[in-house]
């Protein structure tokens, strides 16, 4: 599994610590998204994300049921560019699976068009599920596979590590997914990434598009969410020397807070 000394430079680093980044979008009603303190390591502060399915979202982005976090301008995925993402998801252990449908924890979501994410972490009954598409036909996953076992991991910090290479035509495609340092999806040379997208963005929280029309196991929905580190390489020949460094966001304390830790179609999401 890389890591962000293997060449990689910083672009945001976010431990929660001073609250919400005020360059973060939010997209949840009042009280869907709460910076709290860690359920398991004290002194750690984490993101809370809840929905109901008696809530009105009506006002919130295309209507659905959703509590999500948009990061930040840094955190924009270009072609021609590696990179590397780490963050960590909490379920309770009260937590209740939905095996009528799908939830979204994660997502890469294009830049400039409406449509399913590029890269989707779902969850449907107790399975994890990785799913990405691109190129001619977004429409259609180019890659995906069911991920053991979310039942298992209620009430423990599970640690992702996903390493993305987005490219339109799928010649130097590549995404890779380690959940706590295993390995469970690698995809090569299938379009990872919407035609001639180049500002690709990175949401973390709750999407469950269906909640309001399908049938349903669970009225209520909690994940937490610990901190997020992004960094990038360069596959291109490097333009304006310095730029990358100078787009670096860091906030106070991210480096040693994330170190302990780890010790539907045409749909707009």
């Amino acid at each position: 599994m890389p890591s962000p000394a293997d060449s990689y430079q910083a672009v945001y680093v976010e431990d929660w610590q001073g609250g919400l980044d005020a360059r973060i979008g939010v997209q949840a009603n009042l009280g869907g998204i709460a910076i709290v303190d860690d359920p398991v390591f004290r002194g750690g502060k984490v993101v809370r994300a809840s929905i109901s399915r008696d809530e009105n979202f009506s006002h919130i982005a295309n209507g659905a049921p959703r509590a999500e976090l948009l990061f930040p301008t840094p955190v924009s995925f270009a072609q021609g560019q590696d990179y590397l993402i780490r963050w960590s998801t909490f379920l309770p252990s009260s937590f209740e699976f939905d095996d009528k449908q799908l939830v979204i924890v994660t997502q890469i979501h294009q830049g400039i068009l409406a449509g399913s994410p590029t890269i989707a972490l779902t969850l449907l009954g107790s399975r994890y599920a990785i799913s990405e598409r691109g190129g001619l036909h977004p429409e259609r996953v180019s890659a995906a596979k069911w991920i053991c076992c979310a039942d298992i991991d209620r009430g423990k910090w599970v640690h992702w590590t996903l390493r993305y290479v987005p490219d339109d035509s799928g010649k130097k495609a590549l995404t890779e997914l380690w959940k706590d340092g295993v390995s469970v999806f690698t995809s090569k040379g299938a379009p990872n990434s919407y035609l001639n997208d180049q500002h690709a963005y990175l949401k973390i929280g709750m999407y469950k598009s269906g909640w309001n029309s399908r049938q349903s196991n669970v009225t209520r929905i909690q994940v937490f969410f610990g901190p997020v580190d992004v960094s990038r390489r360069s596959l291109l020949p490097a333009i304006g020397g310095d730029q990358a460094q100078a787009d670096t966001v860091r906030r106070e304390g991210g480096e040693a807070s994330q170190q302990n830790h780890v010790e539907k179609n045409n749909e707009t999401y």
